[in-house]
């Protein structure tokens, strides 16, 4: 028989909500908010009822070699980040919050701020999931980690460059991390001028071009299956990744999450803007602090708290 945790007084009250994106699957993951929780529970079963694959299984067991899939992988990372937003509110009352997530994150942070129910969250992530997993089989794509480098600085080593096919800052993450992406001989080439020249590397274990022209043929495609479902204004504000900006118009959502293919992560943006609007919280719904690590490199890090899904259940 399960034993489910009973709802507190705790209150998290100004913090930003930081849900992850693809990267860092693992064989395994989610058993903190496996069996745990009435609320956790309906995510793991929508998640498995929409997209026709046991999600509980595919956390608990892999293999590894379906779970870096892209088409597994972002529905593996929604649905755990979701159950522990669920399983959170049994623990804790959240007030005045924002909401952010990176890149496939920002679909979990969207359902989170009330535009999404959970039925349009997997309906939503399927689609986009399915979409780039056929663009990554039919291009040759890679992305590369750069650290120690600013968004300026890496796009004038671009622009240095004569390209064969796309070469382009996929995330500016921090400032002093960015990641490339596009057409894998080119990423390469560049990549190990960049380690040449003192920079850290590192090829990121993803199937495909992320946030690259190499996915305009999704755009169009993921745009007309958006506006069939039935999204909402947001209830709380998210700050989406497109405009590193909050958004509260439908139409609005479903142009940013259909450009935003092709386009780069705003993340340091982001961050700075939640901070200038006073936000100085952020609770990561990941067992590790992996967003909220990269703050520490920002100029306002020292006046940041970041806290993480285990700290408050």
């Amino acid at each position: 028989m399960q034993a489910f945790g009973l709802s507190s007084d705790r209150v998290i009250r100004n913090h930003v909500f930081l849900f992850q994106g693809q990267g860092m699957p693992a064989v395994g993951m989610g058993a903190e908010v496996r069996g745990v929780s009435p609320r956790s529970e309906v995510v793991w079963d929508c998640a498995s009822d929409i997209s026709g694959i046991d999600v509980r299984r595919l956390c608990q067991k892999g293999p590894m070699s379906q779970l870096t899939q892209t088409r597994f992988q972002q529905l593996a990372v929604t649905t755990v980040s979701v159950a522990m937003f669920e399983k959170l509110q049994d623990s804790v009352h959240i007030e005045n919050a924002v909401f952010a997530g990176h890149s496939a994150g920002e679909y979990a942070a969207l359902y989170a701020a009330g535009a999404f129910d959970l039925e349009t969250l997997f309906r939503s992530i399927v689609i986009r999931a399915t979409l780039m997993q056929e663009m990554a089989e039919n291009s040759d794509g890679a992305m590369y980690v750069i650290k120690s480098i600013d968004r300026a600085t890496l796009q004038r080593y671009i622009d240095g460059q004569t390209w064969h096919g796309p070469v382009q800052i996929a995330n500016d993450n921090s400032p002093s991390q960015q990641v490339l992406s596009g057409n894998a001989d080119d990423v390469r080439a560049l990549a190990a001028q960049l380690q040449r020249d003192g920079y850290g590397t590192l090829k990121l274990p993803v199937n495909g071009a992320w946030h690259s022209d190499l996915m305009v043929p999704a755009r169009s495609r993921l745009y007309e299956a958006l506006k069939g479902l039935p999204i909402r204004a947001p209830e709380r504000p998210i700050y989406m990744n497109l405009t590193a900006a909050p958004v509260d118009e439908v139409g609005q959502i479903v142009d940013n999450l259909s450009d935003h293919l092709t386009q780069t992560v705003r993340w340091r943006e982001t961050m700075e803007a939640v901070y200038r609007e006073g936000y100085s919280e952020f609770v990561e719904m990941s067992t590790r602090k992996v967003m909220g690590g990269m703050l520490a490199h920002y100029a306002m890090g020292d006046q940041m708290t970041v806290s993480c899904f285990p700290d408050w259940c």
